[in-house]
């Protein structure tokens, strides 16, 4: 497509359907280039709609949600937004500072993070979870010889990775100790969520999570470390306790009702405190 040449180089476009290479000149036109992040996240909700996605059912329409184009123009995004690559070069220059053999991203899309940090890190393994990763994101990925892509999580893992993850699956909690159990004793997961409806595929059954995140992590066995940039790591110690989790779980639940209400800085030290009682 010679309108989409413009604004992609060509040897990306031999890795992107005909159909895919139709809706992104639609979507590139249409902003006359890139879109800002603000037109992302429109468009985001249109596709959203079209296929009459719901946020109580996850079925093949929410599967062909994260299929759509629009996360292959999310990922390019990404990688000539200022502030998208500043917070990534936050989250590399950390994980630089902790020097792991083993990297897992979990649920890390188009990669960028990943090929930062394996740039940084070239004698360190960093593996890409994503079942269905793009063919684009798969050839940048092969530009960094330590970065791979992997349906799945395999052995175990120095630091593990999850950035705006969980905020769009109905079971956090769950996921949480699924991957941690590939985190090494002493390992960090580097985790960073938006609990907040900017997008309709944030789902709201877990905007509780934004203030109690720590604690019901705290209770599974993941200790709340630093923050870096927008998120925080967090300290594997032993065994994982999913029960004790799930009982905070529903504390929060609870609390919700009264905490959805209040601004943050009094939400969260009374679910601190009512979480924990």
């Amino acid at each position: 497509m010679t309108g989409l040449r413009q604004w992609l180089p060509a040897d990306l476009l031999k890795h992107i359907r005909q159909e895919d290479q139709v809706w992104l000149t639609y979507a590139f036109e249409r902003f006359g280039g890139y879109p800002t992040l603000e037109q992302i996240w429109a468009l985001m909700d249109e596709v959203w709609e079209s296929l009459h996605c719901d946020a109580d059912v996850q079925d093949d329409r929410i599967d062909a949600f994260y299929r759509h184009p629009v996360w292959l123009l999310n990922g390019l995004f990404i990688e000539q937004h200022e502030q998208s690559l500043a917070n990534r070069k936050c989250f590399t220059d950390w994980v630089v500072d902790q020097a792991p053999v083993r990297v897992a991203e979990f649920g890390g899309g188009f990669g960028t993070l990943a090929r930062m940090i394996g740039a940084a890190l070239p004698s360190s393994m960093v593996e890409v979870i994503e079942p269905h990763p793009h063919p684009v994101a798969m050839a940048r990925a092969e530009k960094t010889p330590n970065v791979r892509y992997r349906p799945r999580l395999t052995d175990s893992y120095d630091l593990m990775i999850a950035t705006d993850v969980f905020e769009h699956v109905t079971d956090p909690l769950q996921l949480v100790h699924d991957t941690a159990q590939y985190l090494r004793p002493g390992g960090r997961y580097l985790i960073a969520n938006c609990f907040f409806p900017v997008i309709r595929c944030h789902l709201p059954q877990t905007f509780h999570f934004r203030h109690s995140w720590d604690c019901m992590m705290r209770a599974l066995g993941l200790q709340p470390a630093e923050k870096v940039s927008y998120g925080r790591a967090f300290i594997r110690h032993g065994a994982l306790n999913l029960a004790a989790a799930r009982k905070v779980e529903r504390r929060s639940q609870s609390l919700w009702k009264v905490t959805r209400y209040l601004p943050g800085k009094l939400a969260r030290p009374l679910s601190a405190m009512a979480l924990f009682k």
